[in-house]
């Protein structure tokens, strides 16, 4: 009996208020924040520009492709260049797409 209670309290003394073991952030989080944010600026530049939006687009594409760069480089993960590439290939697309919509 005794050993039953012993094992009872060493699995539930994870969430003790010492316990600060530092959470990483899960792959996908990282890969769906980069693509919230990719979203968002991708909106807002075809709403506010009209004719050069794909333009500004491609600016804020290159910026967000090297920052992931260098925190795939920094942090050596595989997610941030996986966010990398994921961005820089809708992010072409999508241009591409600004651009048959612009008429140019």
């Amino acid at each position: 009996m005794e050993a039953d209670n012993n094992n009872v309290t060493s699995q539930g003394g994870n969430d003790a208020p010492g316990n600060h073991e530092e959470k990483k952030p899960s792959a996908m989080k990282i890969v769906g924040y980069n693509l919230l944010v990719f979203a968002a600026y991708t909106v807002i530049c075809a709403v506010t520009s009209k004719d050069g939006g794909f333009i500004f687009d491609m600016f804020f594409i290159g910026i967000q492709f090297f920052a992931c760069i260098i925190f795939a480089i920094m942090k050596r993960s595989w997610v941030w260049l996986l966010s990398a590439l994921m961005v820089l290939i809708i992010g072409f697309s999508t241009c591409v797409g600004l651009i048959n919509v612009s008429g140019l």
